[in-house]
């Protein structure tokens, strides 16, 4: 199914600009993680104390950086599906999923009530 009827051009075109945007912050914070990894890394060792701090440092570096990327894979699925047409509308029920939402959520792929049976496991 396509909403192509259910959505306008100029809507679809500012999704994808804030889609583009977002994709853009992600790969500007993913950089910017890599580089405080590496100057941590390249710190050298140091006393217990300093090597608790760096770990400590590393492990919230990278769960951010984790963070970024699901959030960054999620923003590029969305824009592919502008691509093919298929955003807006979801991938458990075919319905189209409300403007509401995606103006919320504008890498969501299902609809509310799919949403919830999914987190509450009833489906994929």
């Amino acid at each position: 199914m396509s909403l192509t009827s259910h959505f306008a051009d100029n809507v679809l075109l500012l999704f994808k600009s804030s889609l583009r945007e977002q994709q853009r912050e992600l790969a500007r914070a993913m950089d910017k993680a890599h580089k405080e990894i590496r100057a941590i890394a390249a710190s050298g060792a140091g006393d217990v104390v300093d090597d608790s701090r760096d770990n400590a440092s590393k492990e919230a570096v990278f769960a951010s950086y984790s963070q970024n990327r699901t959030q960054l894979r999620k923003v590029e699925l969305a824009l592919e599906r502008i691509s093919t047409r298929e955003f807006g509308v979801c991938v458990a029920c075919e319905s189209a999923i409300s403007l509401k939402r995606l103006q919320a959520i504008p890498w969501a792929n299902k609809c509310l009530e799919c949403q919830e049976q999914s987190e509450q496991g009833r489906i994929q």
